[in-house]
């Protein structure tokens, strides 16, 4: 779980809070649960003695196993034993343990969810860093031509749009082009899309 928040955090361009884990007697044994503030939005059960074999689209026969469907991206998938996973790799499938299992799930459920999961708090502590080394740059941005709310705005439309916010500095520097122009969170974004090189 350390090792997907670091990746993603690196990848989204903010730092993705804390996962707790926790027991949930309400699930039954083999059951895991992913919430985001106390909502739902990720299930799926897994065998701990086993490892999913997941066809990919090009697998050359059937596996004996527990059929049932990868939870990150729903592809046909069986629960095998680790002894035959040779044999369904050689077959074509993909095989991962466990842990991989639920490690892709969460990335998938944070990716998906980034704009819910980036907030005030968040956007204020990158912008605290940026000030480091663009001090100017965020002095004039916020709140002098844009107010603090309108920023995660745009921020949270990008990552709803799987654009990542690595580069802040490109980011807030075509906000404050644009800021005098318009406070509209749309064309906003949409000059930050022209100025990350991106189209959508």
């Amino acid at each position: 779980v350390r090792g997907v928040r670091r990746k993603l955090s690196q990848e989204l361009g903010f730092l993705v809070p804390a996962v707790h884990i926790r027991d949930n007697l309400d699930l039954a044994p083999n059951v895991y649960r992913i919430s985001l503030s106390g909502v739902p939005v990720g299930e799926s059960v897994i065998y701990p003695d086993k490892e999913l074999a997941i066809n990919a689209g090009r697998v050359f026969g059937p596996l004996q196993g527990i059929a049932t469907r990868d939870p990150a991206f729903g592809m046909e998938a069986v629960w095998i034993d680790a002894a035959s996973r040779d044999h369904a790799q050689a077959l074509g499938y993909t095989v991962v343990d466990p842990s991989t299992v639920i490690a892709t799930h969460l990335s998938f459920v944070i990716q998906s969810h980034a704009n819910e999961i980036l907030g005030h708090e968040e956007v204020q502590q990158l912008l605290t860093r940026l000030g480091k080394t663009a001090p100017k740059l965020v002095e004039d941005l916020v709140p002098k031509l844009l107010p603090l709310s309108v920023v995660v705005k745009v921020l949270q439309n990008l990552l709803q749009e799987r654009v990542p916010i690595r580069n802040l500095r490109s980011i807030c520097e075509a906000l404050a082009d644009l800021a005098p122009k318009t406070q509209e969170p749309a064309a906003l974004v949409a000059a930050v899309r022209v100025a990350l090189g991106r189209s959508i």
